[in-house]
């Protein structure tokens, strides 16, 4: 029995799969307990993990009787012995004193909590310029402790970047009941129970960026499945009786429009420009008038430079509006 089982799912990860496991054997704390789930690679990757599991056994190697993520990670937690469970990728690398650094902050923390830290994205060629500001993002909100507020933005923490207690995990169902993206579904279920996120102030995730990465290549991690998951979600956690009005007439906003008609959600249509358009039979009023709604319920699907989100947030504070409560951005 270990103290924490990390979960591995695995998927042709052959060519950093080493470099990932020896991030994890060079850890600070060595009480771990490593457990690869191989999900039907076709390359070397399963002979590896085999090889590295007869000679250190404290990795563990299973394959998947089903196909994907999902069922990969609920065989990984039923076959996890330890106290806290924790994430991986297979061509991802941990900070040596990441276990021990998570470890003591959640041993000390109240229930229903969960622990990250900072990401830092690496890569054979130069990271891209949207990857770069996802990482400022995230480690700002994670940083500032607003998760919660900003959680219908972007999924608010990395998937293979947390720690929880195993008995907690399971009491939400574990990884069986989680629809993909399951990294999000996952952070709304913590959403939903009123968990609390401790962030250490330090990089706990080497994150590689490659373009065989399964979040670059799964219809599963496709901008319309992450819109169509925290819209719904949003229409379940806090649309009320209140008017809901969608700001932001582009792509984004046309994307969330056609979620909700097909949901059959009312809505106030609202743009920049005061220019009455129509997009198909829906009228894109003039953002200004949200001053003539009562306690409305907003969603910004645009997502400008600092500078500029200042002054929209200024605007809606002068209205009353407080972000995470009154108008979120999608």
């Amino acid at each position: 029995m270990a103290v924490v089982s990390l979960l591995m799912p695995m998927r042709n990860a052959a060519s950093f799969l080493i470099e990932t496991i020896q991030s994890i054997q060079t850890q600070s704390f060595q009480d771990w307990e490593l457990i690869i789930v191989n999900d039907h690679s076709t390359d070397k990757g399963p002979s590896l993990a085999k090889q590295e599991a007869n000679k250190d056994y404290r990795i563990l190697y299973f394959e998947n009787g089903e196909n994907g993520i999902i069922p990969a990670l609920t065989l990984a937690l039923e076959k996890a012995s330890g106290t806290y469970i924790s994430r991986m990728d297979a061509d991802d690398i941990m900070p040596p004193r990441r276990l021990s650094t998570m470890i003591e902050a959640i041993s000390q923390a109240p229930s229903k909590t969960i622990v990250t830290g900072l990401v830092k994205y690496f890569s054979e060629k130069e990271i891209s310029d949207g990857y770069k500001k996802y990482e400022k993002w995230i480690n700002e909100i994670n940083l500032n402790g607003l998760q919660w507020q900003n959680i219908y933005r972007e999924c608010v923490i990395a998937s293979p970047n947390w720690i929880t207690r195993k008995n907690e995990l399971k009491s939400l169902g574990g990884f069986n009941n989680l629809n993909y993206p399951e990294d999000y579904d996952l952070v709304f279920k913590w959403y939903k129970n009123d968990y609390q996120i401790i962030t250490i102030p330090e990089v706990t995730l080497l994150w590689r960026e490659h373009g065989a990465r399964t979040s670059r290549n799964s219809d599963h991690y496709v901008q319309q499945a992450f819109f169509n998951m925290k819209v719904r979600e949003f229409i379940l956690n806090e649309l009320t009786d209140r008017p809901l009005v969608l700001w932001g007439a582009l792509d984004k906003g046309q994307l969330a429009a056609s979620i909700l008609n097909h949901l059959e959600i009312n809505y106030i249509w609202m743009d920049m420009h005061k220019n009455d358009s129509f997009i198909g039979k829906q009228k894109i009023g003039y953002f200004k008038d949200i001053e003539n709604i009562k306690s409305p319920q907003i969603l910004i699907s645009v997502y400008p430079e600092d500078k500029d989100r200042q002054r929209i947030k200024s605007y809606l504070g002068d209205q009353d509006l407080i972000e995470g409560k009154n108008f979120w951005y999608l």
